[in-house]
């Protein structure tokens, strides 16, 4: 099982999805994590306050986004746009709430199931 989890720190959940730094990405076999990886948010915003996909424009989507959560099994996520939430629920990506901030609090519950 792959778990995705956004952060902006590496140690706890970011408190919104879409706009956090990175993705960690943790594989889970028989009951233990066996790799990790971190990808960068193609969709984070940048220094002047605008990811480049909301540049100019009303409307955005996250295109990026739905193809990476695409690569993992689970999403899991402190908070997220209704937007986001939507498209992931449209293409059938699995999201839940974290049970905790903590990453490796949520990473030993998944573990325990």
């Amino acid at each position: 099982m792959k778990i995705i989890i956004p952060t902006n720190d590496r140690k706890t959940i970011a408190v919104h999805t879409g706009r956090c730094k990175e993705f960690g990405f943790y594989e889970i076999e028989n009951g233990n994590m066996v790799y990790e990886t971190f990808v960068t948010n193609p969709h984070q915003h940048q220094d002047e306050g605008c990811c480049r996909t909301h540049l100019g424009e009303q409307h955005h989507d996250h295109r990026e986004l739905v193809e990476l959560f695409s690569k993992g099994d689970l999403l899991m996520y402190y908070a997220m746009g209704k937007r986001l939430r939507t498209e992931l629920m449209d293409e059938g990506i699995p999201v839940e709430k974290a049970p905790s901030v903590n990453i490796s609090e949520i990473i030993d519950a998944v573990l325990k199931q």
